[in-house]
């Protein structure tokens, strides 16, 4: 009795030592078969969802005339972090210099906070609609044609909204000394992240 007792345990503990090899390896395969890292969380964004997202939120941006006539260049475009691949993949809308020109009298090229709050209210609604990440980050432009490049500061213009909330559970803010300064909305999964921001 005691030997069929033990043959049957043997059988389950086979059974979900399968069980658990295959979803396990699924949970490695589902990242590599969309061409990220093997370590991405399987069902985080895929390479289809940034590309499908970013066309609407490039259009929010521009339809919201929030860079129009001030030097500035605000471009949606693919984002991630790297796990031995991509991963954590999200839309990166960058603020960037488009004309030095125009900034010249902007002391280290810093991103107003009104410029800064215009993009995070077109962006977030309509990343939370494509369900994907979205992080605001400084991008870089050229001094001139074959130049040398600067970047933009978005430490001043973050740090002006969110100094008092830095972070909470549908976005996380980097500013301050040796920081450009970024936000990033938890918008895959949140929603109603603007209004936790306090600009909704």
């Amino acid at each position: 009795m005691s030997g069929t007792r033990g043959a049957i345990r043997g059988v389950l503990a086979a059974a979900l030592a399968g069980v658990m090899a295959v979803a396990l390896s699924g949970c490695f395969v589902i990242p590599l078969v969309d061409g990220r890292s093997p370590f991405d969380d399987p069902f985080g964004s895929s390479k289809s969802d940034i590309e499908k997202a970013i066309p609407p939120i490039q259009a929010a941006i521009d339809e919201s005339g929030a860079a129009d006539g001030g030097g500035w260049r605000v471009v949606a475009e693919k984002g991630s972090d790297n796990c031995e691949g991509p991963c954590q993949l999200r839309v990166d809308v960058s603020i960037e210099p488009a004309d030095a020109a125009d900034l010249d009298a902007t002391p280290g090229y810093a991103v107003s906070e009104d410029l800064l709050r215009a993009v995070l209210v077109a962006v977030i609604p309509v990343a939370e609609q494509n369900h994907v990440d979205v992080s605001i980050v400084a991008g870089y432009g050229e001094l001139s044609p074959g130049g040398s490049t600067v970047s933009a500061d978005l430490s001043g213009a973050v740090e002006a909204l969110f100094a008092s909330r830095p972070r909470g559970e549908g976005y996380s803010t980097r500013f301050g000394e040796g920081e450009d300064g970024e936000v990033e909305a938890f918008t895959r999964t949140k929603t109603g992240v603007l209004q936790e921001m306090g600009l909704g």
